[in-house]
């Protein structure tokens, strides 16, 4: 099978990662990439001795897939742009601006035949699957997720619901398979003029489950945190860690007494790269003509629900 030829559109923070892991992986060709700024990508260029396109259309003539990581507003552009040329996408989360353009761009993907894969990069941590797999039998109650963050002006055109709590409202959808019934939420901005840097959601699922999700930019420690209660278990999730810890208690009934012995059971996941996981997973999806473990229906899910709370917050 040849090797894929790939490129990278921005070369901000998340684009140099990109480029980064991509430099690592054997049998893909880094073509190079594009950046709207000369001088941002020069310093690319520069710092990771590759080539620096400063026209996207000499770039998607070498290419067979992009990774795009542009500022949120220009998403749809640049994935309609390279979906019309038949290039394959890995676009950064959340997918578009508004769901009318997601449903576009997913469209666009699927009459051009191309791969749209959506980079909601927690769903590659590898306690994710471990999780899923310990889940299947216990009776959830609740969830509970936790993503606190210190303050940064990297991100500067959107919320802390579409960049932070976005990735636990995939993992939400992912665990849970249900519909929401209803959402209650409420947010404030503290450092941004007109977004929200701190937000709190509480959703209610049809099938009863309750979900809390807290999301802040503002915090100095930095917290990826789940978790869940379940009928006979209370299990602990750190996704930065890698670590799931489980808490049981046996109850055991003599002549009406009873004696409870709690179990703990620690489980550390092998430590692997999700950004990695994510790249290997679209280049195996190309290869394969397979649909993404995330693909674009996902990504416009999660960029409803997300769109539904920040409503809430703005009626408050």
């Amino acid at each position: 099978m040849n090797n894929l030829n790939i490129g990278v559109i921005g070369a901000g923070n998340m684009g140099q990662k990109h480029i980064q892991v991509c430099q690592e992986i054997k049998n893909l060709n880094l073509i190079g990439f594009f950046d709207i700024d000369p001088i941002q990508g020069e310093k690319a260029s520069s710092q990771y001795n590759i080539l620096f396109f400063s026209e996207i259309d000499d770039l998607l003539k070498k290419v067979d897939a992009v990774i795009i990581c542009v500022p949120t507003s220009l998403h749809f552009y640049y994935g309609v742009l390279c979906g019309k040329e038949k290039k394959h996408i890995l676009v950064e989360k959340p997918i578009c601006n508004t769901p009318k353009e997601a449903k576009k761009l997913i469209e666009v993907c699927k009459e051009n035949k191309v791969i749209l894969q959506v980079g909601h990069i927690e769903r590659f941590n590898p306690v994710v699957d471990k999780l899923l797999e310990i889940l299947k039998d216990e009776e959830i109650i609740s969830l509970e997720f936790k993503r606190l963050s210190p303050y940064t002006n990297r991100i500067y055109d959107t919320d802390v619901i579409h960049d932070l709590m976005i990735h636990d409202i995939d993992i939400m959808h992912y665990l849970l398979g249900s519909s929401i019934k209803n959402i209650l939420s409420q947010g404030k901005s503290v450092y941004s003029h007109e977004s929200i840097d701190y937000a709190q959601a509480l959703i209610e699922y049809e099938n009863d489950i309750l979900v809390s999700l807290t999301a802040s930019r503002i915090t100095e420690e930095r917290v990826r945190k789940l978790i869940i209660h379940a009928k006979n278990a209370y299990i602990d999730v750190d996704f930065l860690k890698k670590s799931i810890t489980i808490s049981r208690c046996s109850h055991i009934d003599i002549q009406r007494k009873y004696s409870l012995d709690q179990i703990f059971k620690k489980i550390y996941i092998p430590n692997t790269n999700p950004l990695k996981n994510e790249i290997l997973s679209f280049i195996r999806n190309i290869q394969m003509n397979k649909t993404p473990f995330v693909d674009g229906y996902d990504g416009f899910k999660n960029l409803v629900t997300a769109n539904r709370i920040l409503t809430k917050i703005k009626k408050m």
